[in-house]
């Protein structure tokens, strides 16, 4: 089971707080974590591949009906850029694996991860007093 609809992470002395949009929330033990971490997450290469074939498609296109114009070429240089931006372009997911083997993901603004971090040391640090 994957839950990502979470609203807020909140911690304990000894659980964390999961509380979802639904207005709904569940405790869980640290004694019941196996993993925590944060994954970074890239944009697949599909998705910049359908990009640049759309755009230079796009360009052809428009190159077939207006003619050949060298103003025309300019939008290859706005390809380039955006196939630049969406190659270093990344996402954090806070990942939570229990020992039932559901997992908790939670996605992290870039302004967040390094209070995340922060975060993720500090129930290290309680699952590792558990054990």
């Amino acid at each position: 089971m994957i839950i990502n609809n979470l609203k807020k992470i909140t911690i304990g002395e000894k659980e964390m707080i999961l509380k979802f949009k639904s207005k709904e929330s569940k405790e869980i033990s640290f004694s019941e974590i196996n993993k925590i971490y944060i994954k970074v997450k890239k944009v697949p290469l599909k998705y910049i591949m359908l990009f640049v074939g759309v755009s230079l498609s796009v360009i052809l296109f428009s190159l077939w009906i207006f003619g050949f114009k060298w103003i025309l070429f300019s939008p290859i240089l706005l390809i380039l850029v955006g196939v630049i931006k969406l190659n270093s372009y990344k996402r954090y997911v806070l990942k939570i694996k229990l020992k039932n083997g559901s997992s908790v993901l939670q996605p992290i603004p870039l302004k967040l991860k390094y209070k995340t971090i922060e975060d993720i040391k500090k129930v290290r640090k309680a699952v590792f007093r558990l054990c």
